[in-house]
C-alpha cells in the first residue's frame, strides 16, 4: 500500500495502490490455493508407495497443506485490513469535508 505524506505530514493513502495490492494478494491467495491443491497427500499414489515413505511423505505434505491455509488466512486478513483502513480514511475525510464546508 502506498503511504505517501502530504505537504503537512499527513498520510495519504492511495485507493487504487490499495486496490492494486488487493489485487496481488488476491492473486498470491489463488496461488497458495493451487499448490495446497496439488500437495494434497490424499494425492500420494498408495500403489507406487508405502510404509515409512508413504507415512512420512503424507505427514509433510500435511504440514505444508496447513502452512498454505494458514498463509491464505493472512492474505484474507490483511486484505480486511487494508479495505478496513482504505474505509476509515474515506470516513475520516468525509468528516473533514463536511466540517471544511461548515466553515464557510
Amino acid at each position: 500500500m502506498s503511504g505517501l505524506r502530504d505537504s503537512s505530514g499527513t498520510i495519504v493513502i492511495d485507493e487504487a495502490e490499495a486496490e492494486r495490492d488487493i489485487r496481488h494478494i488476491e492473486a498470491a491467495k489463488a496461488k497458495l490455493d493451487e499448490a495446497r491443491e496439488i500437495l494434497n497427500p490424499g494425492n500420494i499414489d498408495g500403489d507406487r508407495m508405502f510404509g515409512a515413505a508413504h507415512d512420512a511423505l503424507e505427514e509433510q505434505l500435511t504440514k505444508i497443506g496447513q502452512d498454505l491455509t494458514e498463509w491464505q488466512d493472512i492474505c484474507g486478513n490483511t486484505i480486511n485490513y487494508i479495505r478496513h483502513v482504505v474505509a476509515e480514511y474515506q470516513r475520516v475525510d468525509r468528516e473533514l469535508a463536511n466540517k471544511a464546508k461548515g466553515l464557510k
